[in-house]
């Protein structure tokens, strides 16, 4: 699998989740080796990720992955 098209799955799997469940890097390892993806893959589109800002790593009694979230402004 080409390392952008897994970089968009991870992306949209966590877009898809987002506000329903929390994901652990596990889970996603998890889907996306089930289409076809080796661990080192997966690992190597989080982080790029995560470097990237389209995605965080967040801690609330585990450490999840979630989409940056966007701060409301006071000022119109």
């Amino acid at each position: 699998m080409d390392a952008t098209e897994l970089q968009k799955k991870v992306y949209e799997l966590v877009e898809k989740n987002m506000g329903k469940k929390k994901l652990k890097a596990g889970d996603i390892k998890k889907a996306m080796v089930a289409e076809g993806a080796t661990d080192d893959e997966v690992k190597a589109a989080i982080r790029e990720l995560v470097d990237g800002g389209k995605l965080v790593y967040s801690y609330f009694g585990g450490s999840f992955i979630e989409i940056p979230h966007k701060e409301g402004s006071a000022n119109p």
